[in-house]
């Protein structure tokens, strides 16, 4: 007699009968666990990524400045466009910096303006002026902002477009330029005052202005007027209604003359804040 385990024969068509596999309820209860631990640590991840990106975002970055300002060409003919550079420090990828260019001009044209620059990489900004007709000054200045800084205003800039006419014989010079209240704010009308002189009875006497504040800039001017005293004026011309004016803008002035011989004068660049 032969003995061992009794194997069906499938080929002869035993039935099989399977025994389900009960899972153990601890089993169960600890993939219930383990798939728990799983989601919170990749919420914890996630948390921490948008955490390190936040912190990274909000960093402050470098002071704002205007690193530099270069024009050309230096020595522009008539009728040729100046693009001016612009160098400049600052801003985050949240509050970026912006940069403008705010101008005016004297004698051959006469005017103010200015606009946006273009960034063009490397925190290089880029803008044009004119073009401007023979015997034209140009006057401008590159102001920058961002998000929480500004403005920041480079040095003034000047160049002659053509043939300017200076220091001759008619003596024209401008002299004892003054600013009426001095530290105004800004509910005050400005006045400014000044002497000129020339041999040339024939004179022109022009004033400009530019304006930087927090959310923009602007420019404007015109003649002045000859008072009983003989000095030149800007009556209540300066500033005009349109001209937004909040406590801390920054305005930069001056004064030009020309006389009949067609030589020119210029004053020092002014300045003040409105308290």
């Amino acid at each position: 007699m032969e003995h061992g385990l009794h194997l069906p024969d499938l080929n002869r068509g035993e039935r099989v009968t399977r025994i389900p596999v009960e899972r153990s309820p601890l089993s169960e209860e600890r993939r219930r666990k383990r798939r728990l631990l799983a989601l919170l640590s990749i919420l914890v991840a996630v948390g921490v990524g948008v955490t390190l990106i936040t912190y990274v975002l909000l960093q402050p970055g470098p002071p704002l400045r205007i690193m530099s300002v270069a024009v050309s060409p230096v020595r522009p003919a008539a009728g040729e466009t100046l693009t001016v550079l612009a160098m400049i420090q600052g801003g985050t990828l949240l509050k970026p910096s912006s940069a403008s260019i705010t101008f005016a001009t004297f004698f051959g044209d006469g005017g103010s303006g200015g606009g946006s620059m273009v960034p063009i990489g490397d925190n290089r900004y880029q803008g044009q002026l004119g073009p401007f007709i023979n015997g034209t000054e140009v006057w401008f200045v590159v102001s920058a902002v961002s998000g929480s800084e500004g403005p920041v205003i480079s040095s003034q800039m000047t160049l002659d477009v053509g043939t300017v006419v200076r220091n001759g014989p008619s003596g024209i010079a401008i002299a004892q330029v003054t600013r009426i209240p001095t530290n105004p704010d800004p509910l005050d009308i400005v006045v400014v005052t000044a002497q000129v002189t020339s041999q040339s009875t024939m004179l022109q006497v022009s004033f400009s202005y530019m304006a930087f504040y927090r959310n923009g800039q602007g420019s404007g001017g015109g003649s002045m007027i000859q008072d009983t005293s003989g000095n030149w004026t800007t009556g209540g011309m300066f500033v005009a209604p349109v001209m937004p004016r909040f406590s801390g803008t920054v305005f930069y002035y001056r004064i030009a003359a020309i006389d009949g011989t067609q030589n020119t004068a210029t004053s020092a660049v002014y300045n003040y804040t409105l308290r």
